[in-house]
């Protein structure tokens, strides 16, 4: 959320649920010029709540996460890859895991302990404990790579590993700043601009994005070629060779191509909570997620971003996306005034579909699909269509917006 007087009562109301329900708690921050201020106020809250709090600093999400390993949970202050005004809060399991709807929910309605003693501060070098194991992981990598941090959390951490494991290293908005003064922190095409410029007149093997905390991972192939989400997943699985895979409902059927598909509801939670109910290796999202349960049930970008240089630098991307069947999407918002009646004209437009309900209105049409769904942030229906033509997609999209009443 923004920056108000709501987000620090907020981060005091929860320090105190967190430090009334953990014993150990491991806290970090991205770069955002407002992570000191919660930072102080929770760590506080938790610790006036008797809990012990071991202090990570600015670190990557996936670094906290890791680090979580060793505590009753982690808690990451970070907005991800929105703008600079906005920050939150993450919460982490022991397994690498963010917090369930249901444990979220949990700690809502959770009583706050007596403020009968007070736990202890302690410093923990979290980046160092992500770097080593990092290196454990993986073996030399003999390619040149662009990376672009975003100005972001991943500066501290993504460059160094790289460069460690042999790579030759062009760093690219790699030194961090809660401004994200090169570009906005989403790693979209149009952010990219520079980076898909700068691998392609360096002669690089591979282009690395991420996003202000570290927990998203998009490419640029050497011949530069944007990847987004669903291509890098796709890459994966058919590379590695994946059976079975978890994606949320609105990841392309590009996916189904190389693999079976678990659809869930849109979240990396929901996506890593699928993964360990089912015993599923691989998940991520269209929005530059990717979660290795060998590795963690984390959405760790460096370690994903590590994963695919390995593979280019044993193969052409560019081939082997190139060989991928084509789709085309359409994705539009519709704002509404009545929540109610907007949801008995999208009843209405599907009744006469066979509609998947786990996170909307899901329909496969065979050679498409479409998906609305109710914004969880704004008072929006987003509306989202794929399909084997393009034509077909914008006359779908056409057809569900008149009859939502654009």
């Amino acid at each position: 959320m923004p920056w108000s007087r709501e987000l620090l009562d907020f981060a005091r109301e929860f320090g105190e649920r967190i430090g009334s329900t953990y014993r150990s708690v491991v806290l970090g921050r991205d770069f955002r010029t407002t992570g000191d201020a919660l930072e102080k106020i929770m760590s506080g809250a938790i610790a006036a709540m008797g809990a012990d709090v071991y202090l990570a600093g600015q670190v990557p999400t996936p670094t906290l996460a890791y680090a979580a390993k060793d505590f009753d949970a982690g808690v990451m202050i970070t907005a991800s890859h929105n703008p600079p005004e906005y920050n939150g809060i993450k919460l982490w399991n022991p397994d690498g895991s963010a917090f369930s709807g249901e444990q979220m929910e949990s700690l809502r309605r959770g009583d706050i302990a007596a403020w009968n003693r007070v736990g202890r501060m302690r410093g923990i070098d979290a980046l160092k404990m992500h770097r080593e194991a990092l290196l454990k992981e993986f073996s030399t990598l003999d390619l040149k790579v662009v990376i672009d941090c975003a100005n972001g959390a991943t500066s501290v951490l993504a460059p160094f590993v790289f460069r460690d494991l042999g790579a030759e290293v062009i760093t690219l908005n790699c030194h961090p700043s809660g401004s994200f003064p090169g570009h906005p922190s989403e790693p979209s095409e149009e952010n990219l601009r520079d980076l898909k410029r700068m691998v392609v007149s360096t002669g690089a093997d591979l282009g690395i994005a991420h996003d202000g905390d570290g927990d998203r991972f998009i490419s640029v192939t050497r011949g530069g070629r944007y990847l987004n989400g669903d291509m890098i997943l796709a890459v994966f699985l058919k590379v590695i060779g994946f059976g079975r895979m978890v994606a949320p409902v609105d990841s392309s059927m590009l996916l189904e191509n190389f693999a079976q598909v678990v659809r869930v509801k849109v979240g990396d939670a929901n996506v890593s909570h699928e993964m360990k109910v089912r015993g599923i290796e691989f998940g991520g999202e269209n929005s530059g997620t990717q979660i290795f349960a060998g590795w963690r049930y984390t959405p760790d970008a460096i370690y994903a971003a590590l994963k695919f240089a390995e593979i280019a630098q044993r193969m052409d991307i560019d081939e082997i996306v190139s060989g991928f069947p084509r789709y085309f999407t359409v994705r539009r918002s519709l704002r509404y005034v009545d929540r109610t009646e907007m949801e008995r004209k999208i009843e209405r437009f599907v009744a006469d579909y066979d509609a998947d309900t786990v996170d909307g209105y899901r329909v496969s049409l065979g050679d498409a699909w479409f998906l609305i769904r109710f914004s969880g942030t704004e008072p929006k229906v987003r509306v989202t269509v794929e399909a084997e033509r393009e034509e077909l997609a914008k006359e779908i999209a056409g057809e569900i917006l008149r009859a939502l009443g654009e």
